[in-house]
């Protein structure tokens, strides 16, 4: 029972596959270990052996449980709602905490987030706040899925373990795009990759930068030491934003996660230009849900929101169509932090994006992880 623990949602995998004569579902598999491309049934894609086997309690496989019935179930009506609109998706809060959670396990459950936890390396660990005394990194990780899991999104975001705290509210503080496309999307075996940008902190802004850095420090991780990492980015230059994170869901359709400073720059567009903001996906499609909240009429000002919200207020979400040449840029975010393997659903498809991260790659553009030569020939014979 159990046995396969898939990372990616299995059902999810489906919406990257074709069926076969024998009413299997098969995923294009581009294995970047062995140089290889193949198909593969998705139930036999994207999982490890007892990944999620837990150690401690009365119950191995209570972890492999709870994902299937608390969060995989749900999301298979809901990601079919996505899948099937065309024009726009509408969800209750309800539904909207459900897909939040959802994607935050994926920060979580994935081999290659096990390996942040499990592999020794210096530096800042957010396990260090509240590994018990005895605990492994790998149960600590465990655990840290299984409070998730338990919790409501409420106490996430106040929540005494560090890491999910910090997690939940960086997802919380996020709003919800949806994309679709002509073209195809890949998926990676971490189920999402972030657009991330260099920014050039303002002189006249740097004061306020290193203050943010201190109040969040101290907010999140309970130290006080954090304007010192700031002052030392702002001397290197390397300060950076994460503008969206991409969780393809189908060949078709995707979800952005989408940094609240976009919401900010849509509703005062010269912070774009201060910040120097860039993105070729949200500088043309960005666009903010609609609500309608079921005791509007008590909300007269900002704090009676929180206040007044309810389980069926509404969340309207326009879909924004993009073209294949942006598809395949976000195919290369994509590919570039893929873990191990990629999955497709039509081979031929793909090469552009093959062709196109190869370009990049050729050029010297910086950051690039992987070395995918070879990978188009091998897809138009598959």
């Amino acid at each position: 029972m159990f046995t396969r623990n898939h990372y990616i949602q299995k059902r999810l995998l489906k919406n990257f596959a074709i069926r076969a004569n024998n009413g299997k579902y098969k995923i294009c598999v581009l294995d970047l270990i062995k140089f290889a491309v193949n198909y593969q049934n998705t139930e036999s894609a994207f999982y490890e052996n007892n990944l999620y086997d837990v150690h401690y309690g009365s119950n191995t496989k209570e972890l492999e449980i709870k994902f299937n019935e608390i969060i995989e179930r749900p999301m298979v009506e809901l990601l079919d709602r996505i899948c099937n609109s065309t024009e726009e998706v509408v969800f209750t809060r309800k539904e909207l905490i459900t897909i939040k959670k959802y994607f935050l396990l994926q920060h979580y459950r994935s081999p290659k987030n096990k390996t942040n936890y499990t592999l020794p390396r210096q530096g800042f660990k957010l396990s260090q706040f509240n590994i018990e005394e005895g605990e492994s990194e790998e149960d600590f990780w465990k655990r840290e899925m299984l409070t998730i899991l338990d919790s409501k999104w409420s106490d996430l975001i106040k929540s005494e373990m560090v890491g999910v705290r910090k997690h939940a509210i960086d997802t919380n503080s996020s709003f919800m795009m949806i994309i679709k496309s002509d073209g195809e999307f890949c998926i990676n075996d971490i189920g999402y990759v972030t657009e991330r940008i260099p920014v050039k902190i303002l002189k006249d802004k740097e004061q306020d930068y290193i203050k943010a850095a201190k109040e969040i420090g101290k907010k999140l991780y309970g130290r006080d030491n954090f304007d010192e990492a700031a002052r030392v980015e702002i001397a290197n230059q390397n300060s950076y934003l994460d503008n969206f994170e991409l969780y393809p869901i189908s060949s078709n359709c995707a979800i952005l996660f989408v940094s609240p400073i976009w919401k900010a720059a849509l509703l005062e567009p010269h912070i774009i230009t201060e910040m120097n903001l860039f993105s070729p996906i949200l500088l043309k499609y960005l666009i903010l849900p609609k609500n309608e909240y079921v005791n509007f009429n008590k909300m007269k000002k900002q704090e009676d929101i929180p206040k007044y919200m309810d389980e069926e207020d509404r969340f309207r979400y326009k879909i924004q169509k993009i073209t294949d040449e942006e598809t395949i840029y976000l195919n290369t975010l994509t590919m570039n932090e893929a873990f191990c393997y990629i999955g497709v659903k039509t081979p031929k498809a793909f090469i552009p994006s093959v062709r196109r991260y190869n370009y990049l790659m050729s050029i010297g553009e910086k950051n690039i992880h992987h070395n995918y030569n070879g990978f188009a020939e091998l897809l138009s014979k598959v």
